[in-house]
């Protein structure tokens, strides 16, 4: 069913607009058409809570949203939680739940969500949770006649990640760094990496679509095409993943690149872009895009070296103001301070950034596409890595 035409919220003595989320194998078996209820505007669509998490036109079409979770996933429960706290108010949430128990009931409801439907349901049980869904946007106060001024929308930032050489962690820093800034900001991780890129596998996504056919639409590139090719994690991250088969690093232009980085920080609030280490005339306009340009390098004499000749490449492009330089997996002591004398000396600049080496922990998170916090808690790496999140989130915009 098309998406229905949008009304005011508080409206809501003349239409309810319900939509129904649930899993395509019981979509599939449920006729709306036998569930006709007065004053109610009902569709039903077959998803997961990951896949509207992002959808515009059906959240703004929507003033009670019922959609099929699993309590027992722990990663899909925390993105639920956050996904009914960031509409309370604006749009009432029930979960739809598989083998209803009362203890599963109980742990919902400690949520901002309004109501919990057994799966399958009744017509009456549908009807009581749709009440539930109108009586909480009831008790929500009037929105004014005449709105507050709301100033223009401040573009997104651009931050890209490069890696001084192949296997310094640059992906995996990029992931998890927004799993973590997916928690209070809309993010949008683009994997530029045509022919080697791993960042939707670290994330344990599968796309359909990549930024293959974001290059492929030209012109038709749009925000809401760009927003159909993304895939959303569970952290609520969008990812556009790198094609599925090796491509030509010719087949990705300047323009294309300038046009989805544009689009992107026009829709979310953080853009991170993986980047291959080759230096290609598209890549450089990705740079040249970049709030923030991210050198990520290790410990070693060849990582040394390859950071320096990179350094002298951005540098060479004028963005040597733009540079974060971060040393990955780096070995440190609770009482011993890193010793990044000789290191600086032969850069000639400071180094802004250590990210500990936690190499187990990280290989786990990747293996399982989850947040490295949900596989070692409270260790060393994970608050590195949230600091490196504060001080992204502290830096300014350029001016472009």
């Amino acid at each position: 069913m098309g998406n229905l035409t949008p009304v005011s919220l508080r409206d809501l003595s003349t239409v309810l607009r319900v939509s129904i989320v649930l899993h395509p194998d019981l979509a599939a078996r449920l006729d709306v058409t036998q569930l006709t209820m007065p004053d109610i505007a009902l569709q039903l669509q077959a998803g997961t809570l990951a896949s509207i998490a992002h959808a515009v036109d059906l959240l703004a079409g929507t003033d009670v949203m019922i959609v099929e979770i699993d309590p027992a996933d722990p990663a899909e429960t925390e993105a639920f939680e956050r996904f009914c706290a960031r509409h309370a108010g604006q749009m009432a949430v029930v979960a739809a739940v598989r083998a209803l128990s009362v203890q599963t009931t109980r742990q919902i409801l400690r949520s901002d969500a309004v109501d919990v439907l057994p799966l399958p349901f009744t017509p009456d049980e549908l009807v009581q949770a749709v009440d539930s869904g109108r009586q909480a946007l009831a008790r929500v106060p009037a929105t004014p006649a005449i709105p507050a001024f709301q100033p223009p929308r401040r573009r997104g930032k651009v931050i890209s990640l490069l890696g001084a050489l192949g296997g310094v962690g640059a992906t995996s820093l990029a992931t998890q760094l927004g799993v973590i800034w997916a928690a209070t900001a809309r993010v949008c991780l683009i994997d530029l990496d045509v022919q080697f890129g791993n960042a939707a596998l670290y994330l344990n996504l599968r796309p359909r679509l990549t930024v293959a056919d974001l290059v492929d639409a030209g012109e038709r590139m749009d925000a809401e095409f760009l927003a159909s090719v993304a895939e959303t994690h569970n952290s609520g991250m969008a990812v556009v993943g790198a094609p599925i088969d090796i491509v030509p690093l010719d087949m990705v232009t300047p323009d294309a690149v300038q046009r989805m980085l544009a689009l992107a920080a026009d829709t979310y609030d953080v853009v991170l872009v993986d980047l291959p280490d080759a230096w290609i005339n598209w890549s450089a306009a990705a740079l040249t895009r970049s709030d923030v340009v991210l050198l990520v390098s290790e410990l070693s004499v060849a990582g040394v070296h390859q950071a320096k000749r990179q350094l002298e490449m951005i540098d060479a492009n004028g963005l040597s103001d733009r540079v974060l330089l971060v040393f990955n997996r780096v070995a440190t002591s609770l009482f011993r301070k890193v010793d990044l004398t000789q290191t600086e000396q032969a850069l000639k600049r400071k180094v802004d950034v250590v990210v500990s080496n936690d190499y187990a922990a990280m290989s786990a998170a990747i293996d399982e596409g989850r947040p490295v916090s949900t596989i070692k808690i409270k260790s060393r790496i994970e608050k590195d890595l949230r600091m490196l999140v504060a001080t992204l989130d502290a830096l300014p915009l350029v001016t472009l």
